[in-house]
């Protein structure tokens, strides 16, 4: 009797994770990438250790989500470009509080009440942090959908957060934090129609992106005097002109329409043709100047395609 010998790998359990995918397997990702990056920009704003988990995504009447609104608090709006709409991120107040009074440099315990302590004079504490939190959430949809995350408002009453009527349906998700001085949570809400133009896309999309997103290499320059000795070329761009020129002409007094780059507001800082760094054109002491702003990074096409690029065909038959 031939007996085929089967390796068998070890398998560590205290290296696996658990992640459930609902109805929106892509969303769930993207929350749970967004709860990965709420972890790290929580430790090195607080020095704190905070876990956040995420639940599945899941679709209900907007009635539903506004009747688990119970009390006054911290309720933001956001856009995310080129979708159109706005979506909701609501606070618990103890994360509120906790982002208007963090823990001191001893580890004594920020206010963790139930009533949110919100004002005029301590707001943007928690404006710079909700702003790091959205910059993270836009992060997370580098391969699936480029967007551009923009806050809108704050309000801390509930009736203002009324966007949609009772009987639309809306995707709603929760992102809870626990840890030594924290226990709280974060509330996602989509209307559906402002997601219904990729929707059907990312619900039938077979190929879900990983956990953790690509990373990018971002261009770091060695030391200035290496680039002395080496010697490289600089060039600033505002735009391009437009190929297929129309109504204008190289002529004295001509104005000539530019096509323009990056997202329209910054120039584009290149060294030796290639494009590496990120702009903004001003003025200093008389002179024009570019102010650098970061890398830069090319937006690559969506993982989901959109329904317009499938085009279908028809076979030659066997008779033609």
């Amino acid at each position: 009797m031939n007996v085929e010998r089967v390796n068998v790998e070890r398998y560590a359990f205290q290296e696996a994770e658990r992640l459930r995918l609902g109805r929106f397997p892509v969303l769930d990702t993207i929350l749970y990438r967004w709860a990965r990056r709420i972890e790290e920009s929580l430790f090195e704003r607080f020095q704190m250790e905070i876990y956040a988990g995420a639940s599945i995504v899941e679709e209900m009447k907007f009635s539903s989500f506004y009747g688990s609104l119970k009390s006054a608090k911290p309720i933001y709006f956001f856009e995310l470009e080129p979708l159109e709409g706005q979506g909701l991120l609501v606070l618990d107040n103890r994360f509120a509080n906790l982002c208007i009074n963090p823990p001191s440099p001893h580890g004594s315990a920020g206010a963790a009440e139930d009533r949110v302590l919100l004002a005029p004079h301590n707001q943007g504490r928690l404006q710079q942090v909700v702003q790091r939190l959205m910059a993270d959430f836009e992060q997370c949809w580098q391969d699936v959908y480029p967007v551009r995350a923009h806050l809108r408002k704050i309000t801390t009453y509930l009736f203002r957060a009324r966007i949609l009527s009772s009987y639309e349906r809306c995707l709603v998700a929760q992102i809870h934090l626990s840890g030594e001085q924290v226990s709280a949570r974060l509330t996602w809400c989509f209307p559906r129609i402002m997601l219904e133009p990729i929707l059907n896309e990312l619900q039938s999309s077979r190929v879900i992106p990983s956990m953790v997103p690509e990373r990018r290499p971002v261009p770091r320059f060695a030391e200035r005097g290496s680039l002395d000795d080496t010697g490289f070329r600089l060039s600033v761009s505002l735009g391009r002109l437009d190929p297929k020129p129309s109504g204008w002409s190289l002529e004295r007094g001509a104005v000539i329409p530019l096509r323009a780059e990056g997202d329209g507001q910054e120039a584009i800082v290149r060294i030796n043709g290639k494009p590496l760094l990120l702009g903004t054109v001003g003025e200093t002491q008389g002179r024009y100047a570019v102010k650098i702003t970061g890398p830069y990074q090319e937006r690559r096409p969506p993982r989901v395609s959109t329904a317009a690029s499938f085009q279908a065909i028809q076979w030659p038959s066997e008779s033609a």
